[in-house]
C-alpha cells in the first residue's frame, strides 16, 4: 500500500509540475507575439473609383467630370456633392463614400 502511494505521488507530482509549465511548453508550439499593423498603401488611395463595388464606367466618368475620379477624393467628397455629380441618391452617395473610406 505504501508503494503504491509512492507510485501515485511521484505520478500526481510529475502531472502539478508539467501542469505548472503548461504556459511555458505552449509558447514553445505557439507564437504570442502580436501581428505587426497592417498599413494602408499609398497606391490605393489614387485608384480610379470604378475599382469599387456598384461604380461602372459611367458613373466612374460622370465622377471624373466633377473632379472626384479616384478614390481619395471620393473618400473625401460630400454625399451631396457626390449625389449631385452622379446623379444618384444621397443613400447610394453616402455607400460608395464609405466604401472609398475603408479602401
Amino acid at each position: 500500500m505504501k508503494r503504491l502511494a509512492k507510485v501515485i505521488g511521484f505520478i500526481g507530482a510529475g502531472v502539478a509540475i508539467v501542469w505548472a509549465m503548461r504556459d511555458r511548453f505552449i509558447s514553445v508550439a505557439t507564437s504570442r507575439e502580436p501581428q505587426p499593423p497592417a498599413f494602408r498603401s499609398e497606391t490605393g488611395d489614387h485608384d480610379p473609383v470604378d475599382v469599387l463595388d456598384g461604380i461602372g464606367p459611367v458613373f466612374a466618368k460622370r465622377l471624373a467630370e466633377a473632379g472626384l475620379g479616384d478614390v481619395q477624393s471620393l473618400a473625401l467628397a460630400s454625399p451631396d456633392r457626390v449625389a449631385e455629380a452622379a446623379g444618384v441618391s444621397a443613400a447610394r452617395a453616402r455607400n460608395w463614400i464609405q466604401l472609398a473610406s475603408d479602401r
